[in-house]
């Protein structure tokens, strides 16, 4: 989140404490009055060192993009060029402003009067043409009236006006009334709707007398055979004997059609255990299949364990690597350990020399074997062999001694890192096609003893930037002296694209740390959680001529060392 801070030029106050209301339909007023700026009539006026005269929020639209002092915007022959503080406020202006004739706002709603600016306000909270909300709105009302016709509306117009049942006592709005009358109100006398003849009564209790009325509707007990008749008992009882041919036929016409689902059942039912009986099968081949995979895996497993004894023998090396890093990064060991390397360089050349030497002699040594005479001596042998063991010695410390140099020729100890990313075309290629989705950063450091820290980078984004961004990430590591820092990480860090063409677009981005997360507690891994950018660059963006230069991008992270307590 950037916050933006913007202050004015000027300290403003008015000499009136009147606030006028803003853009009125002025009367008449004299042009002398309109801002040169905004063409307008001037809001808070002020003036010119050359006596003309403009809004106060105008100032900074005569001086944006402008270095000062910048002409007067009247343009004429006694005009001076102006800085802020030529331009100061106008009173008198200011004044006579007030005082110009105004129409009220609600003109055209019917009011035609003309008061100065400054008493438009006082008008217009007594007009009687302002509108007036209708005091049904609560019920529903949205219609505004001036209060000419404010009576008429809510006496004989307003919907929503509330009138009284004339049965339960209960005000609704008119427009509910009859809705009311017809499904709610439960005191109006109704008459039961089987006409049993008995006495209207109140609705609660007509709920109650239908459920048991005699005239009550009885059903014939075929309807689940399609009889749909309905009358009173005697009339059910006389339908049951009068019908009952048209009962048959209906039971027959039923029994038929239970009888031709029963045949599509049976039919899917038989799909249905064919189709189980497939699948059983096919269940039988999957578990063969698994039980074969499951024997390869462990035949992979077993093969493995000599791969992850060499990744933990690796490991630990790696590890005893970091912790001699510091040592390795001081100028006088560097120079000894690149000393050590030229004698080993010489050494070797001696060596091979030797060696070559040592293979023309047992060349010649072998001539002579195949002439008859004697063969080469044990002791060449056994020099040979030694040498051999000496070079994959040399080799195996000249290995060790190149990735410690690699360490040190790029490990930061000031919390800045540079960070070289080269092969940007091959490296996204790969992040597309899912084969490495991140890359990390060579370690870096706030300062010889402090906190260790990298950089990770999503090439084809990550969440919410995936496939349309570049993601940029902050990652704390665990290092060597955690337990002497303070916890958690707060410093401010900011990240930056750097721009190879000019130098001058580089694009940045900074957080400070939020103490509650977990990825800025002291470490118990490797490394946090990463923290950082998702959408922190498009590839629209990236991929021009100005940020990838020679298929390289250059990224750049500094860390905020003020107020970091070194131990």
């Amino acid at each position: 989140m950037y916050i933006i801070e913007a202050t004015s030029g000027h300290m403003m106050t008015s000499n009136s404490s009147l606030e006028l209301q803003e853009n009125p339909k002025f009367f008449r007023h004299d042009s002398k009055y309109d801002c040169l700026v905004c063409k307008e009539v001037l809001k808070e006026a002020m003036q010119t060192s050359c006596g003309h005269r403009i809004c106060e929020r105008c100032i900074a639209k005569l001086f944006e993009g402008k270095s000062e002092p910048v002409m007067c915007p009247a343009n004429e022959e006694d005009c001076e060029p102006q800085c802020r503080t030529d331009i100061t406020p106008d009173p008198s202006g200011r004044r006579e402003i007030r005082n110009l004739k105004v129409y009220c706002d609600y003109k055209d709603k019917g009011c035609d009067e003309v008061v100065r600016w400054k008493d438009l306000q006082g008008h217009m909270s007594n007009c009687k043409f302002k509108p007036i909300t209708c005091p049904n709105h609560e019920f529903g009302c949205e219609t505004s009236l001036t209060s000419t016709n404010f009576q008429q509306h809510i006496q004989n117009e307003c919907e929503y006006r509330q009138k009284e049942c004339q049965f339960c006592k209960i005000f609704v709005p008119a427009k509910l009334l009859q809705k009311h009358f017809d499904d709610e109100c439960l005191v109006v006398q109704l008459a039961c709707p089987y006409s049993c003849g008995s006495q209207p009564m109140a609705r609660t209790e007509l709920r109650n007398h239908m459920e048991t009325c005699p005239s009550k509707p009885k059903e014939c007990r075929f309807k689940s055979v399609g009889c749909d008749f309905k009358g009173t008992d005697e009339q059910v009882q006389h339908h049951l004997v009068t019908d009952l041919n048209k009962h048959l036929e209906n039971v027959t016409l039923y029994t038929a059609n239970m009888e031709v689902q029963s045949i599509g059942i049976r039919r899917e039912l038989q799909e249905v255990t064919a189709e189980r009986d497939q699948l059983r099968q096919e269940v039988n081949v999957v578990r063969q299949e698994m039980a074969v995979m499951k024997t390869n895996f462990e035949k992979v497993q077993n093969s493995n364990k000599e791969l992850k004894l060499k990744m933990v023998s690796l490991t630990e090396r790696v590890i005893h690597l970091e912790k001699q890093s510091e040592n390795a990064a001081k100028k006088d060991v560097v120079e000894r350990h690149d000393r050590d390397v030229r004698t080993m360089q010489t050494s070797l050349t001696q060596v091979r020399a030797q060696v070559v030497q040592l293979e023309r002699l047992s060349l010649n040594e072998g001539g002579r074997s195949g002439s008859g005479e004697t063969a080469p001596a044990p002791e060449l042998k056994r020099r040979l062999d030694m040498h051999d063991s000496q070079f994959a010695q040399l080799d195996v410390q000249m290995a060790e001694l190149d990735l410690r140099f690699q360490i040190l020729e790029t490990a930061s100890y000031d919390g800045t890192l540079m960070w070289k990313l080269r092969d940007y075309a091959r490296r996204k290629q790969d992040a597309v096609q899912g084969r490495t989705l991140s890359l990390y950063s060579q370690p870096f450091y706030t300062h010889r003893y402090g906190y260790k820290m990298c950089a990770r980078v999503y090439l084809n984004g990550d969440g919410m930037g995936k496939g349309s961004h570049m993601s940029l990430f902050f990652v704390v590591m665990r290092g060597e002296y955690d337990n002497l820092l303070p916890w958690p990480f707060q410093q401010k860090v900011t990240m930056t694209l750097l721009d190879q063409e000019t130098g001058q677009c580089n694009l940045s981005d900074s957080f400070r740390p939020d103490p509650t997360s977990s990825s800025f507690r002291k470490p118990t891994t490797d490394m946090n959680i990463a923290s950082g950018c998702p959408l922190f660059v498009s590839h629209a963006v990236l991929e021009t001529a100005k940020y990838v230069k020679e298929d390289t991008i250059m990224i750049k992270f500094q860390v905020d060392l003020a107020n970091l307590n070194h131990p």
